[in-house]
């Protein structure tokens, strides 16, 4: 086998396997339309993280869910999340806002 060759079959083989590593350590966050973060809980749920540390929770039906603060919640890759507060008013603005435009 050449050098070419072999050069060339490890770095398949590296890019490959930084594919697949990036992809089983991708984050579950996104970024919501207020600058907030959005993690996906198991069961569908969503876990809004905002820039001041609050946190609520949004059900599988986008309705916000009370959920007393010290409760542990956990990502959809298995990383468990300590809720801190419940922002519930600030989620049902927001959702408002958005409906509403205002």
């Amino acid at each position: 086998m050449s050098t070419f060759t072999k050069s060339a079959l490890i770095a398949t083989v590296l890019a490959t396997a930084s594919i697949v590593a990036s992809a089983a350590i991708a984050p579950t966050a996104r970024i919501g339309a207020f600058g907030e973060q959005l993690v996906t809980l198991q069961g569908g749920s969503t876990l809004h993280i905002y820039k001041d540390g609050q946190m609520a929770v949004e059900n599988v039906y986008g309705r916000p869910t009370v959920v007393a603060p010290g409760q542990q919640l956990h990502e959809k890759n298995g990383t468990t999340i300590a809720m801190n507060s419940d922002d519930i008013a600030r989620l049902e603005m927001e959702q408002f806002q958005q409906l509403h435009g205002g």
